[in-house]
């Protein structure tokens, strides 16, 4: 099966998102806009704007030399750092008790996106160049995850312990198919979960939203809000939905309707058809880019396609659960779908590299090294 998908499922089922996208983040936040800038239609402007932007970038990255983004893997991961670290300057914009976001002018970047794209390309590189060293813990686990930790250090203090546990999830699975044994792998995991529980449960926030989410209607006016109101809007979308335009929930009752819980509208005015016809999407989009990545000359080409894969799909995934009560709250975009430039800048940069790999010329006859 693998070897029949390639590039034109990829963008099918990226076009499929991009323009479902644009319709419901219009619908999403039409009343908001209105009220909060005087037009119904800046939100989908502005995501127009990154939209262009990215594909601009994107088709640039497609046509690059594997081996140029070979050699500025680390460069990438280092640029990102220092805009990491420009959340807690001035720069940075404080919003619910935590500083995620930098201001540069009109411009407003969310460096967590670009934090996972500099180190998956970062680890690509580095697990790339020592391919023969798997076998030393320093090499495979030690140093690649002394990458991930750095920035997944910056973003607990941001903090953002859900963008955090991404970073190291993603990384942990890159290293893992690079060859990495298993016993250094639950070595460290013995080691790390432990610590990682402990610090979760430092914040009292993260308590009461694990809480909510095992039973968010012991508190449905409070820390289980959010995921009442969504659970609403899919119980009331049903299988055909609502209608577009047409949901309820979206008018001030679902927090961040066109960004976090953008599915949520999707369920209700859709119906579950709608929701299948997403997920649906992300699930071609995984598969079709891993079949890339198993075709990869190289084990570089290939850790970038399966790193740039799990940026789409693997977030994807969380916003899913998140918003159908799966996963406990965290505040993230669905990539290539709901409003946010910098997501949607970053997730076409990173479809731009899946298409890279893809390129004639860029496919080996060994599959998975």
């Amino acid at each position: 099966m693998l070897k029949r998908l390639g590039i034109a499922q990829l963008l099918v089922a990226a076009a499929i998102l991009i323009g479902t996208g644009l319709v419901m983040v219009y619908s999403a936040s039409a009343l908001r806009a209105e009220l909060r800038f005087g037009s119904s239609s800046i939100y989908l402007v502005r995501q127009l704007t990154g939209l262009i932007v990215g594909l601009g970038v994107a088709l640039a990255v497609s046509r690059i030399p594997m081996q140029w983004i070979r050699r500025f893997g680390y460069v990438a991961w280092f640029g990102a750092i220092l805009v990491l670290i420009a959340t807690f300057s001035p720069l940075g914009i404080e919003a619910n008790g935590a500083r995620r976001w930098i201001q540069v002018g009109p411009l407003i970047l969310q460096p967590l996106e670009l934090v996972k794209l500099g180190t998956v390309l970062a680890l690509a590189q580095w697990l790339a160049a020592h391919q023969n060293n798997m076998s030393d813990y320093r090499m495979a686990v030690g140093i690649p995850l002394t990458i991930a930790a750095i920035p997944a250090a910056l973003l607990m203090l941001q903090p953002d312990f859900g963008g955090a546990m991404m970073v190291i999830i993603f990384s942990v699975t890159l290293i893992y198919i690079a060859g990495a044994r298993w016993g250094h792998l639950i070595a460290t995991g013995a080691v790390a979960l432990p610590l990682l529980a402990f610090i979760a449960v430092q914040r009292s926030y993260r308590i009461f939203r694990l809480e909510s989410f095992l039973n968010p209607w012991a508190d449905p006016f409070g820390e289980g809000y959010q995921l009442v109101q969504s659970l609403i809007a899919f119980g009331a979308g049903g299988v055909g939905g609502s209608g577009l335009g047409a949901g309820q929930q979206k008018l001030g009752y679902l927090p961040e309707a066109h960004t976090d819980f953008i599915l949520s509208v999707v369920g209700e005015e859709t119906g579950l058809i709608g929701v299948v016809i997403v997920l649906g999407s992300f699930a071609l989009l995984g598969v079709a880019a891993i079949a890339i990545a198993s075709r990869a000359k190289d084990f570089h080409s290939m850790a970038v396609a399966v790193g740039a894969s799990l940026l789409l799909w693997l977030q994807g995934l969380v916003n899913g659960g998140v918003a159908m009560g799966l996963l406990p709250t965290k505040g993230t975009t669905l990539p290539l779908f709901s409003y946010g430039r910098s997501s949607l800048v970053v997730s076409l940069i990173a479809l731009g590299l899946v298409m890279n790999v893809a390129r004639p010329g860029k496919r080996g006859r060994s599959g998975w090294r």
